[in-house]
């Protein structure tokens, strides 16, 4: 039988190969990464490069974010894969030309970016639905109808959608594992072009275009509530002193 063999990327995404069944991944999960940590965070390296299962010695913790539950099973993937004579990618079938681990490597940089892309996919996809009614109630009303609590949350909400895209996982680039051995470097890039990444990250850009009007939107709701705010506030104190004065001119004619 062949050995299992495990790939943990330090940007939270695991790929087996030779496991039976799900059960058994959630298995080895229980038992290598989460049988020692309240948190729910894995061992593993800071790098982009793998850890197989024989590195669960590992001292380093790598501690990240809970994805929600639905985020998850939108990013599982699972593809067959058999030995040839060529590497191809087809009808989710991988055909590998060697045993080498750096090609079974290759293939599962790939599939982990693409699990990756998938989480912040399902995430753009919340937010957007989350706020689809601002522009109709803008256009119906003039106004939002959210408190400055709500608006600030959201706000924040789109940038750690944003900020996570962009700053924390690089998912075009290449992974140093393949500048210092590039021998499945064609394989990396076949298995990206494969998962379709580059085009889904642009669509992926041009939603987050949409989500950065929204936020421009949400901020000028947000300075315009408070400005709201302090005109009442300034209102409020000039009558307030009014009726002083009314109250002091009456006393002053007792």
């Amino acid at each position: 039988a062949s050995t299992p063999e495990v790939y943990i990327f330090s940007f939270g995404a695991i790929v087996f190969w030779n496991f039976e069944n799900e059960e058994k991944e959630l298995m080895w999960m229980d038992t290598y990464l989460f049988a020692d940590n309240d948190q729910g965070s894995y061992y593993g390296n800071d790098d982009d490069d793998n850890n197989s299962d024989n590195n669960s010695d590992n001292d380093d913790i790598a501690i990240g974010e809970r994805n929600h539950e639905d985020a998850i099973e939108s990013a599982k993937d699972e593809m067959s894969f058999c030995y040839g004579n060529k590497f191809h990618l087809r009808h989710d079938m991988a055909q590998l030309r060697t045993r080498e681990y750096g090609e079974k490597m290759a293939v599962s940089f790939a599939l982990a970016k693409s699990a990756n892309l998938s989480i912040f996919e399902w995430r753009l996809d919340q937010a957007i639905e989350r706020n689809s009614h601002i522009p109709e109630k803008l256009a119906t009303y003039g106004r939002i109808g959210m408190h400055r609590k709500d608006i600030s949350r959201e706000m924040g909400r789109i940038y750690l959608v944003k900020s996570g895209i962009h700053l924390e996982n690089n998912i075009l680039d290449t992974p140093v594992y393949f500048w210092e051995d590039d021998k499945f470097s064609n394989e990396y890039e076949k298995a990206m072009e494969y998962f379709d990444i580059t085009s889904r990250l642009e669509l992926v850009n041009t939603r987050l275009q949409v989500l950065s009007d929204l936020n421009e939107i949400l901020i000028d709701a947000a300075q315009s509530s408070h400005g709201t705010f302090l005109e009442w506030t300034v209102i409020i104190l000039i009558v307030f002193e009014i009726l002083i004065e009314i109250f002091r001119a009456y006393r002053d004619e007792q």
